[in-house]
């Protein structure tokens, strides 16, 4: 796992104690929500670990996994989801929910997108001192540049790490979240051509945005 202070990210096929913590305290909000749901009953070992993966695809995806998640909780499903998985533009959507920590209890898709949409907080003096900073790193690249793109889009500069939604994450009132990530190493490799081969899921409690090192145990 990593920390604030830490730009290493631990990769390994076992859960972290986080998340297993964190999946413990959703696990029967998800039992509760499928008995009232459902009227079925399951044991604590045996409750089914529902998933709501969204696309990529830019301010598209971005609205639409928002739109999916607000008529989730309108027809009160969404306390079902275990997990909520994004890649690319979900990921806008879903950075921008997991600062509220209670966001899945008061969702609403017209405030959200107002709020995204119309508050207009671009600053191009702010984007070209992030690029002159970041180009200082040995690990500069396009992705920075794209970085001043999204906050063009989105009139927001999230400047947050993964570790500061910790409490969003871990407390079990929202489903646990999980970044989807192209394997750099594995992408490169000969022969592998499965994209399963070639992703990584970022468990967001211990991870810090930004450059991380990846460490295999």
């Amino acid at each position: 796992m990593a920390t604030k202070n830490d730009n290493e990210v631990r990769v390994s096929s076992d859960l972290s104690e986080g998340e297993i913590k964190a999946i413990q305290k959703r696990r029967e909000r998800v039992k509760t929500c499928l008995h009232e749901l459902l009227d079925v009953h399951f044991d604590e070992d045996k409750v089914p670990n529902i998933v709501v993966l969204g696309s990529g695809g830019g301010l598209r995806a971005m609205i639409a996994l928002l739109g999916t998640l607000v008529e989730l909780k309108n027809q009160n499903i969404l306390d079902a989801v275990m997990y909520l998985c994004g890649v690319s533009g979900s990921t806008w959507c879903m950075s921008m929910l997991y600062t509220d920590s209670k966001w899945s209890e008061k969702l609403s898709l017209e405030e959200n997108l107002i709020n995204i949409l119309t508050v207009d907080s671009w600053d191009i003096s702010k984007a070209i001192d992030y690029l002159e900073e970041s180009s200082e790193d040995e690990n500069y690249s396009l992705t920075d540049v794209w970085t001043c793109v999204v906050y063009k889009i989105l009139h927001q500069f999230d400047e947050k790490e993964l570790t500061d939604y910790k409490d969003a994450s871990e407390s079990g009132i929202n489903p646990y979240p999980i970044y989807a990530a192209v394997d750099k190493e594995k992408l490169s490799e000969a022969g592998a051509s499965s994209p399963a081969h070639q992703m990584k899921v970022l468990r967001p409690m211990f991870i810090a945005l930004g450059r991380v090192k990846v460490v295999r145990s």
